[in-house]
């Protein structure tokens, strides 16, 4: 076998195994690390919760954190996939009416999944506003949120 092909082999088997190492190091990192880093990085206050924060994404339950002001749907949307980004997946459906905007995402992550019109889904987000408060209230779910918002 000639230098080269050896050379190509050697560079192909360190490369997929430096993949695997980063998928291993993200899974573990996203487990102990996800929910806290993606409500900092978006200025979100975490506040009281019936789940807490570490257990989020590997138990389920639902995170509540509030933002000052009024945001816009665009603000949203950015909020939404910052959120989904960190926890190493995308959004795959969002929509705005009267003043609610619901987006649900799916994450090889995240363990728990559920089917939702045909699509596998494990991050559930919804933002509201809270006029007498001056905040926006956001709230993230895993796999779903069960209750009102």
């Amino acid at each position: 076998m000639s230098k080269k092909i050896k050379g190509m082999i050697y560079i192909v088997c360190t490369l997929w195994m430096v993949v695997f190492a980063q998928i291993i190091i993200t899974k573990v990192y996203v487990q102990k690390n996800d929910v806290t880093q993606a409500f900092a990085r978006n200025q979100l206050v975490v506040e009281e919760s019936s789940t807490p924060v570490q257990d989020v994404c590997q138990k389920g339950g639902v995170l509540k954190g509030t933002i000052s002001g009024k945001l816009t749907t665009a603000q949203k949307h950015q909020i939404v996939q910052n959120m989904f980004g960190y926890e190493g997946g995308n959004c795959l459906y969002e929509k705005e009416t009267d003043g609610y905007y619901v987006a649900y995402g799916f994450t090889s992550g995240i363990p728990m999944l559920k089917q939702v019109a045909g699509m596998n889904i494990n991050m559930n987000i919804a933002i509201t506003y809270d006029e007498t408060e001056d905040k926006s209230v956001v709230y993230f779910g895993v796999p779903v949120i069960r209750g009102d918002f």
